[in-house]
């Protein structure tokens, strides 16, 4: 007896499939229905020892419907713990294993030359005269190249600061440094997927604005976290919240119809959260303190380097988790928000939706557990850094692959509307020049 889930094999006398879970009543259940003849007209009933598979990938496309063998699926299934814990991502995500993805595939373009006319030309798009046509949109993986620039314009740019104050010793340089530093990687982490929204049909204006106001929230919601006990205690929960809210709040246009259009949405609002984030704990939690602090015990400017060596450190740690955290987190929420809204106009009804619910419970448990100050009293190795450096590096794994399962559904929907756009211009080809359909066997011989 296979699983009709995952197609692992269930020994008899087990209760539960060992590989997803799946209750054997269900399964047995399920095969026996198999058995039947099917349910679509003209389709045949599953042969014995192969599994039907109904996918679509996203609301409203089309439906297609494969048998696969029970065997191949176990054997695909068989990655060990790891494609388990992989299986169940892309269950609770709702989303299919990456198929043709490739990291140096991706990020190939990364380091190639590209000259100022192609880079105006790549940044100006969005408007109705700068998208380009559907049947142009390229539907593979996206190879960015742009967030590469502008993070290392970034990071020079604030090297140099910091160059000028080791010289100088100026202080007016303090703001410069901070936000610098603050924005250097969450900008170039939203660049990065304004690059993979192949439809190019979001304009840099849109993104900005996004930015801005998840900036807004930001800081909002963390002042709110410092006067509510209960909302302290809850920054997944509040902080996902708002960030999404605002998205649902400045995007209320149908033009934006891509799942691609809603990852990029969520992106620019959690970019600009995490930057004036950093920024605040920058200076709250890293510069004032130690400036205070060493102002009581040394000289002035010894307390100020102390304060601006505090504030670097602060950056750098934020800076390098920041691609692993609220960008990708309110990405999958608006991703997956988008892959039920669609084209219509945003519904409450949509936010009980289990393929928008389920997503969404990612991102929020994810961020959780990254706040979670877990303390084992006995054990000086599991309250060591590279424990925690190894939980937000699984953390920050897990947001990616779900990340990128919801951009290949996305690319899915643009090739499926390219195809549907394809058959009509062909119908509307063959009407024209009067092809139409014939009924040959009405004809007399």
């Amino acid at each position: 007896m296979y699983c009709p889930r995952c197609g692992t094999a269930i020994d008899p006398g087990h209760k539960f499939c060992k590989n997803c879970g799946a209750p054997a009543r269900a399964v047995a259940g399920a095969q026996a229905a198999a058995a039947q003849p099917a349910a679509y007209p003209g389709i045949p009933a599953p042969p014995p020892g192969m599994v039907a598979v109904l996918y679509q990938a996203y609301p409203g496309g089309p439906q297609q419907l494969y048998y696969v063998p029970a065997q191949g699926m176990q054997a695909q299934a068989g990655g060990g713990l790891l494609e388990g814990v992989r299986s169940k991502i892309r269950d609770l995500a709702s989303t299919d294993k990456l198929e043709g993805f490739s990291l140096s595939q991706t990020f190939s373009q990364a380091f190639s030359r590209h000259t100022p006319e192609e880079t105006e030309e790549y940044i100006m798009v969005g408007s109705s005269r700068t998208t380009p046509p559907l049947e142009l949109v390229e539907t593979g993986w996206p190879k960015p190249w742009m967030f590469f620039r502008l993070l290392a314009l970034f990071v020079v740019a604030t090297a140099a600061l910091y160059g000028v104050w080791e010289f100088t010793g100026n202080l007016p340089l303090v703001p410069a440094i901070l936000i610098m530093g603050a924005f250097a990687v969450p900008l170039a982490t939203m660049v990065l997927i304004f690059e993979m929204n192949t439809p190019r049909n979001v304009s840099i204006a849109v993104v900005g604005k996004l930015f801005v106001m998840g900036g807004l929230a930001a800081l909002c919601a963390v002042s709110f976290e410092y006067m509510l006990s209960i909302a302290g205690q809850l920054p997944g929960v509040v902080e996902e919240t708002a960030k999404f809210a605002v998205v649902l709040l400045v995007i209320r246009s149908v033009r934006y119809k891509y799942q691609l259009n809603g990852i990029l949405f969520g992106a620019a609002v959690g970019a600009g959260f995490a930057a004036f984030e950093t920024t605040f704990y920058g200076l709250i939690d890293a510069f004032l303190p130690t400036l205070i602090h060493g102002l009581q015990q040394a000289p002035a400017q010894q307390a100020i380097d102390a304060a601006m060596q505090a504030m670097v450190n602060n950056l750098i740690v934020r800076g390098a988790l920041a691609p692993f955290g609220h960008v990708v987190w309110t990405a999958i929420a608006a991703g997956a928000f988008w892959r039920v809204k669609g084209a219509q106009p945003t519904r409450l009804s949509m936010l009980l939706d289990p393929r928008f619910f389920k997503a969404f419970l990612i991102p929020v448990g994810l961020h959780s557990l990254w706040d979670i100050g877990v303390d084992f009293p006995h054990s000086a190795l599991l309250n060591s850094l590279p424990v925690q450096v190894f939980g937000w590096f699984a953390a920050g794994s897990i947001s990616w692959y779900v990340l990128f399962g919801l951009v290949q559904q996305g690319l899915r929907q643009v090739r499926d509307e390219q195809k549907a756009q394809l058959q009509s211009t062909l119908a509307n080809v063959e009407a024209t020049l009067g092809l139409g359909t014939r009924n040959f066997a009405a004809q007399p011989q």
